[in-house]
């Protein structure tokens, strides 16, 4: 079934057709929904790969992580990462654009490569990726917020809510020196995450305890147990990662801790592996993240600006074993 048979069905001119299923040109919404309806009926299907072409667009969407100091890592080292991609991947198809996936660093392969739009993940301050293909006018989005900047287009997640939030249960169950332990600050999430346990600890006249540690399991237990050996040891701890989580459930139990009776341990994101170890979670919804982005470039791309500018995805907090299962005072968890 081609577009001229629609043009047929519908009693109207193919041009008309192009422009009421594209969105252009200037035609009234009756025929605009008409000639949809038509098309709905007849099981027309657009010839993505020539709309493409006659656009001048390749239909392919970028999506990079952007990479750290701390070293590159994969898109599949993190299970959040995967998640986020595959419903990225589903969201770009249904729109009729096919996803490209490749590391941040890999700049020499991006410059190959001929993309209508990128989503960069995770961006750094002044990422370099972000500013190439801006500089080139091609359309860029990203999940979290590039730091000190104020416009882009970007969807995240708020961790000036979600940290207090996290910190409250944690304290509701009778912890009273709680540590963080998260990524270097380099990231929104990791800047945002780190602010907001300033301003708790200030609130509940607590000395803040912050330790900086590499994405890795390992690294997450090496530190842990650097914690515990000090004096005043924290008896909670948030990790703005459920690695670093894991990791320090396991350097408790070397240490010979019980958690949750002598250590309170949560962390930020969910993954199987986290469930496994009964850890309590912040849940950031990467598949939501994931479809919210490619809606986001995919309108850009096509030339109309996305309803919102900049979107906000809720989290929520699911308790496990690595925490208290009853709160000693009355609490309020988010939705």
């Amino acid at each position: 079934m081609g577009i001229r048979e629609v043009a047929d069905a519908a009693g109207v001119s193919i041009t008309t057709v192009s422009h009421a299923l594209n969105g252009k040109g200037r035609i009234n919404e009756r025929t605009r929904r008409r000639v949809q309806q038509v098309a709905e009926q007849l099981g027309y299907r657009p010839n993505t790969v020539a709309r493409s072409l006659a656009g001048g667009r390749s239909g392919l969407i970028g999506l990079a992580i952007a990479q750290t100091s701390d070293g590159e890592f994969a898109i599949s080292d993190i299970a959040f990462y995967s998640h986020l991609m595959n419903a990225a991947t589903i969201a770009a198809f249904d729109r009729g654009y096919a996803l490209v996936l490749a590391s941040g660093a890999q700049e020499a392969a991006w410059n190959n490569l001929w993309l209508d739009g990128l989503i960069v993940v995770d961006p750094i301050r002044d990422d370099p990726l972000c500013a190439e293909f801006r500089g080139r006018g091609i359309p860029v989005v990203t999940t979290g917020r590039i730091p000190e900047e104020d416009g882009g287009h970007w969807v995240d997640c708020n961790h000036f809510e979600a940290t207090p939030a996290i910190l409250d249960h944690l304290a509701a169950r009778g912890a009273r020196r709680i540590a963080l332990i998260g990524t270097a600050p380099i990231t929104s999430y990791s800047l945002d995450t780190r602010a907001a346990y300033q301003q708790w600890c200030k609130q509940h006249d607590q000395e803040p305890m912050i330790a900086v540690a590499r994405a890795e399991e390992s690294a997450g237990f090496e530190t842990t147990q650097k914690l515990l050996r000090r004096a005043g040891r924290p008896d909670a701890i948030y990790a703005m990662l459920d690695r670093l989580a894991i990791g320090a459930l396991l350097a408790a139990q070397a240490e010979g801790l019980s958690v949750p009776g002598q250590l309170q341990v949560a962390g930020c994101t969910d993954s199987d592996a986290g469930k496994r170890e009964h850890l309590t979670a912040i849940v950031v919804p990467p598949e939501q993240i994931g479809r919210a982005a490619v809606a986001m470039v995919a309108d850009l791309i096509e030339g109309r600006e996305p309803p919102e500018q900049h979107v906000w995805v809720p989290t929520r907090i699911v308790p496990r074993r690595s925490t208290r299962r009853k709160a000693l005072v009355r609490e309020r968890l988010p939705a």
